[in-house]
């Protein structure tokens, strides 16, 4: 009896995953007697090296090998086995996965003898990058090799960043993967074996191309800085600069936009600023132009308001009292 939830769609796991707080269980495929397509199972038999991953666990690494007759046709294969395991974990599939835990999932869904190598990268990737992929919910894959018996590891630089993203560079998977069969033909003394003059063949000029790509990327990186004095063209030659290059880059791309943004505001607020005290000062002299023109305007109320003021008792009493002096006086 199963218990907890069944999700029928693809691209609605990651959010049932991640809304229900819960990981995947087991993967089922519908229907679950479908076939290979033909040749697939030939081809599996005839392989010398059979590769696994990269790719989404639980949606397009695992349901693969849940066909009809693929994961027996794998383990009965003298090929070698080689599972390249995931840089990133996924969020609603993978989130807080190990390497272990992809090993884990493959074997608990098919079964021991399905991987005999397992490549993974080492981890040298600039942080700013990471931290990008961390706001997302992912994380680099922990590389706990250790919990995890009859697989062998091998550690390389399988990384790359492409727009911004982080991915496995295909020449330096393809090269590792070269090597490690190129290492088992001469573990079988096969030196002298087409296949494996071929494949060296093949190797040496995969690694003398990247090498040349890596060249002309530092000439370039160079030419865009422009003239050093001698002491910037020493540093520049360094073993940090060397290997730090990427990262001092997006530092100094993160300050510049840092500073680009203060500024910004800062002229956003001088702007601001400047705009309020013109409208004080516009206001100011409108208030002024107003009082000279009701001033104008308004008539002298003064004297006007003498003549019209009603004279009080006093002054009445006082006046009748002059009055009748004057007349007293004149009639004498």
């Amino acid at each position: 009896m199963l218990i907890g939830y069944i999700v029928e769609e693809k691209s609605r796991i990651p959010e049932v995953v991640s809304e229900k707080i819960t990981k995947i269980n087991r993967i089922l495929i519908s229907p679950s007697n479908c076939r290979p397509a033909p040749g697939v199972v030939e081809a599996i038999k005839q392989a010398d090296c059979i590769v696994i991953g990269p790719g989404s666990l639980y949606t397009n690494v695992i349901p693969n090998l849940l066909i009809n007759g693929v994961t027996k046709a794998i383990k009965e294969s003298a090929a070698i086995k080689v599972y390249v395991s995931n840089i990133m974990t996924e969020p609603g599939q993978t989130d807080n996965y190990s390497v272990s835990d992809h090993l884990n999932a493959i074997i608990d869904h098919c079964g021991t003898g399905v991987v005999d190598y397992c490549i993974y990268d080492t981890g040298e990737i600039i942080p700013e990058f990471i931290k990008r992929y961390n706001l997302e919910g992912q994380d680099l894959v922990e590389q706990d090799i250790e919990k995890v018996k009859g697989i062998k590891f091998l550690q390389r630089n399988l990384s790359m960043i492409k727009n911004k993203h982080i991915r496995h560079d295909p020449s330096l998977v393809a090269a590792s993967i070269i090597e490690l069969i190129c290492d088992d033909l001469k573990y079988q003394d096969k030196q002298n074996d087409p296949q494996y003059l071929m494949l060296n063949t093949k190797l040496r000029e995969e690694k003398r191309i990247n090498k040349i790509k890596k060249n002309m990327e530092k000439k370039a990186k160079k030419g865009d800085k422009g003239k050093h004095t001698k002491n910037q063209q020493w540093k520049s030659k360094s073993k940090f600069s060397n290997k730090y290059s990427d990262r001092i880059a997006s530092i100094r791309e993160a300050d510049e936009q840092a500073r680009k943004k203060m500024e910004r505001e800062n002229n956003k607020q001088r702007r601001k600023k400047k705009k309020t005290s013109k409208s004080r000062i516009d206001k100011g002299k409108r208030a002024r132009v107003d009082k000279t023109k009701a001033d104008r305007i308004r008539p002298d109320r003064t004297n006007s308001a003498r003549r019209t003021r009603k004279k009080t008792s006093e002054e009445i009493r006082e006046e009748m009292l002059k009055k009748l002096q004057d007349s007293n006086l004149s009639e004498k």
